[in-house]
């Protein structure tokens, strides 16, 4: 069974949004998953030749997804969402 190899892991903001970034080669195949770090609800997932190519399909895709995403403040008076 393959070892992962070439293992990195970083917190970027992309879209306003702070995303984790994880890549690791496993075999032949570069693989990257990034997730939204707060409240880290969904999770992004690519494969490459190449780390700088598993690492530009996923950011390609999870940008994508962030730009969709509508900013809204909680209804006045509401202390249920963490952060306002």
């Amino acid at each position: 069974m393959p070892v992962p190899e070439d293992y990195s892991e970083r917190k970027v903001e992309l879209c306003g949004w702070p995303v984790h970034i994880v890549t690791y080669r496993l075999g032949s195949t570069y693989r990257t998953t990034i997730d939204n770090t707060d409240p880290g609800a969904w999770v992004v997932k690519a494969e490459g030749k190449t780390k700088e190519e598993a690492e530009a399909k996923a950011l390609k895709e999870a940008q994508t997804l962030l730009e969709k995403v509508k900013r809204s403040k909680p209804p006045t008076g509401c202390t249920s969402v963490p952060g306002f």
